[in-house]
């Protein structure tokens, strides 16, 4: 094959023709000589015998003979055509395969050589059969077709698989043109379009860069104004007002927390809503001190959530549980909180329990107006999900039930 790839076109494919030709040379050429050699030596031709034979050797010679390149085993090739069809035309004049294969050698010439060694394979036809043309007329060889006309007869044969040979050459450079334009064609738009995908990566990987230099600064904003939050409320003297600073330092953290998940991740639109939620909760228990005396539990199904259902489905959950961590468990020595996230099919359900006081008798938590019910209420209708808030039935405590149809990338619902 040489050092030929694909990407070189027509020459490639030259070279790739021409090593299969050799590959069944030898085998094939050897099942047709060996009888014929058996054959004229019978009959006592020896000229023809030792023809063969020289045929045998020289087709063992181009096809394993790993001396050669490839281009010598090409030219060795066609002459090797070129003495069979000489050989059979001077044994054989009109009756054998010899103008055969002088039209053989011009089509092997343009499919495995440069089209002028095609063209070059036409005066070489010619020669040949004026060659035996003038051995007909001075009767140097037997030619018993038309006693009266040998020359003009054997000239008008002749002349057929030389006008078969002008045909080939003019027509089949013309397709091999067009299969090298159709190569090269291609192979331009292959580099077109990996020059376009080198484009679209480097865009890509800059959009990527700039969404996460975002969320980290947004992070980083919102850790600011939450530690501003946070030391406000420890200066604050009136414990109304600092438990309210405080409950807006965890809904900011809440937020902060989504965009430092996304900072992280190599996608900038979803998060594993599974590991943010523990990540929510840590940081939550942390701020408000109370890991020494609440314990959580988790069966969480690995789920990933876009950021517009993340960021609100977060802050449904800071609600119901900084609720329970200030009120579930006063008088208690130990608490637990256990959160439960399931989905079948494309439903979402959240569950939160706590096995504090739970809700007084007269209390309805849902009719509440205080903010986090706000809030509560509100991201519900945004996440266009169904909740309920009430006393465990089981047990003593709370239950929180979230369910909603978990959204693709882009926000819309999947089908």
């Amino acid at each position: 094959m040489g050092s030929l790839t694909r990407s070189d076109g027509l020459e490639y494919w030259r070279n790739k023709l021409f090593t299969t030709i050799i590959i069944y040379l030898f085998p094939l050429g050897l099942i047709v000589l060996i009888p014929s050699a058996y054959v004229v030596f019978a009959l006592g031709i020896k000229s023809l015998t030792y023809a063969y034979i020289f045929f045998g050797l020289s087709i063992t010679t181009i096809s394993l003979y790993r001396g050669l390149q490839i281009d010598h085993r090409k030219y060795l090739f066609i002459t090797l055509i070129y003495s069979v069809s000489a050989i059979l035309i001077f044994f054989m004049g009109e009756l054998g395969a010899g103008l055969t294969y002088l039209f053989g050698a011009t089509v092997f010439s343009l499919l495995i050589l440069p089209t002028s060694a095609g063209v070059l394979t036409i005066f070489v036809n010619i020669f040949i059969c004026a060659v035996q043309a003038y051995l007909i007329d001075n009767r140097l060889v037997d030619y018993p077709l038309r006693d009266s006309y040998q020359v003009a007869s054997w000239i008008a044969i002749s002349a057929n698989s030389i006008l078969l040979s002008i045909v080939a050459v003019i027509f089949m450079p013309m397709l091999f043109s067009g299969l090298q334009e159709t190569i090269e064609s291609q192979q331009d738009l292959k580099q077109n379009l990996l020059d376009h995908q080198g484009e679209l990566e480097e865009n890509l990987e800059e959009k990527n860069t700039l969404l996460a230099e975002i969320h980290h600064r947004v992070k980083n904003n919102l850790a600011v104004i939450s530690g501003m939050l946070q030391m406000q409320s420890f200066k604050e003297t009136d414990e109304r007002i600092q438990k309210k600073l405080m409950d807006s330092t965890l809904r900011i953290k809440s937020m902060a927390n989504i965009h430092e998940q996304l900072y992280q991740s190599n996608s900038f639109s979803n998060m594993d809503f599974d590991s943010g939620l523990k990540n929510l909760v840590n940081t939550i228990l942390e701020t408000m001190d109370d890991h020494s005396k609440i314990e959580t539990e988790f069966d969480i199904e690995p789920i990933s959530l876009n950021i517009n259902q993340a960021i609100p489905c977060c802050l449904i959950v800071n609600e119901v549980l900084t609720n329970s961590i200030k009120h579930a468990f006063l008088n208690m020595q130990k608490g637990l909180i256990s959160i439960q996230v399931k989905k079948n099919n494309q439903q979402i359900i959240l569950q939160i329990t706590d096995n504090g006081v739970g809700f007084s008798d007269d209390t309805d938590p849902n009719s509440q107006d205080s903010l986090g019910m706000v809030l509560i209420q509100s991201l519900t209708v945004q996440l266009e999900a169904e909740y309920e808030y009430k006393s465990r039935e089981t047990g003593p405590g709370v239950l929180f039930r979230l369910s909603f149809s978990q959204s693709g990338v882009n926000g819309s619902h999947l089908s």
